[in-house]
């Protein structure tokens, strides 16, 4: 795997965290009972915090590409800053780009690992959980690592910090889950699909799917960010995407999360579900040192409609002693 260059500031002038984000800042602290979300302020139009455009350039033109061969296939990914080594797991869907703005934000204070899973028949739930862990060990060296990972992602980073144990510094973890059962429809669905080919864009539906889910969160000011999603996300195959998803009912951490005792970090973000909500309930309960953060109107992609807010967060619990760049 390639060694990491020191990165060089490409753009001037990025807003500070208030002028992105409207002057609003994230819940710190304990979760917020039900009648103080209900007393939040209202949900403000928020500039784009970054042009990500450039930012996307910057990262493919600065960051370093890595691969490797593993028995579940061949994993590719970027590294880019320097610092405490952090590892990001993307979700079910859309590649490690999807947190180029997060990261860049990042890049000062972290050593920021990205991969994309490798695809085919071979990336088995056990063959890629051991990939997955031999990466993250390489990766971490002796100083350890931490971890980030958001829904499908946030099953595997639980899995590596349970195999790697110390080695493992902290964990952030969003939409993420101990066991997460499927329905007989799911599992069929999901058996059905892996067969299908082409991407997600060509399904019927998946657009509107998306734009119900998480249009509403994006910066209204930016709608070209909204398009570099549903473009980034939109090129997974629906093989792919059916295989991860049925992968989900292999996973089942419950008995052995007593024995994690890796500090984490549960994000709770406006526009979740009640099985989102669940899910973080039972990890809270079953974690022995776990703590929870709410992100205001951020929705489900937080690293994309408001990177500050989680880069900022994700700063603060990685590396608290760490001085935002100017």
């Amino acid at each position: 795997m390639s060694s990491v260059p020191e990165s060089s500031e490409v753009l001037d002038g990025v807003p500070a965290e208030v002028e992105c984000c409207g002057g609003e800042s994230h819940y710190a602290g304990e979760l917020p009972e039900a009648n103080l979300l209900a007393g939040m302020p209202p949900r403000e139009g928020c500039p784009p915090p970054l042009l990500w455009p450039q930012v996307l350039a910057a990262f493919r033109e600065e960051s370093t590409a890595w691969h490797t061969a593993t028995s579940a296939g061949r994993i590719v990914g970027r590294v880019w800053g320097k610092g405490p080594t952090l590892v990001m797991f993307n979700g079910l869907g859309g590649s490690h780009e999807l947190f180029a703005l997060c990261v860049y934000l990042l890049k000062a204070n972290c050593r920021c690992v990205l991969l994309d899973y490798p695809t085919g028949r071979r990336a088995t739930w056990s063959h890629l959980t051991d990939a997955v862990a031999n990466v993250v060990q390489e990766f971490a060296g002796s100083e350890g690592c931490h971890l980030f990972g958001t829904s499908f992602g946030s099953a595997l980073a639980l899995e590596t910090a349970l195999r790697l144990g110390s080695q493992v510094r902290s964990l952030t973890l969003h939409a993420a889950f101990a066991h997460l059962p499927l329905t007989v429809f799911e599992r069929a669905a999901a058996s059905v699909l892996r067969w299908m080919p082409g991407r997600v864009q060509s399904t019927p539906l998946w657009r509107g799917l998306q734009e119900r889910g998480h249009r509403l969160w994006f910066p209204p000011i930016d709608p070209t960010r909204w398009m570099f999603y549903l473009d980034n996300a939109g090129r997974t195959p629906v093989a792919e995407l059916a295989r991860r998803f049925g992968m989900l009912s292999r996973f089942d951490a419950r008995s052995r999360l007593d024995q994690l005792a890796t500090s984490t970090l549960l994000l709770q973000v406006e526009g979740e579900g009640e099985t989102q909500a669940r899910c973080r309930d039972e990890l809270t309960a079953l974690l022995p040192n776990v703590r929870t953060e709410f992100l205001h109107s951020t929705g489900l992609l937080a690293f994309l409609t408001h990177p500050h807010r989680l880069a900022k967060l994700i700063r603060e619990f990685v590396c608290p002693t760490a001085t935002i760049p100017s």
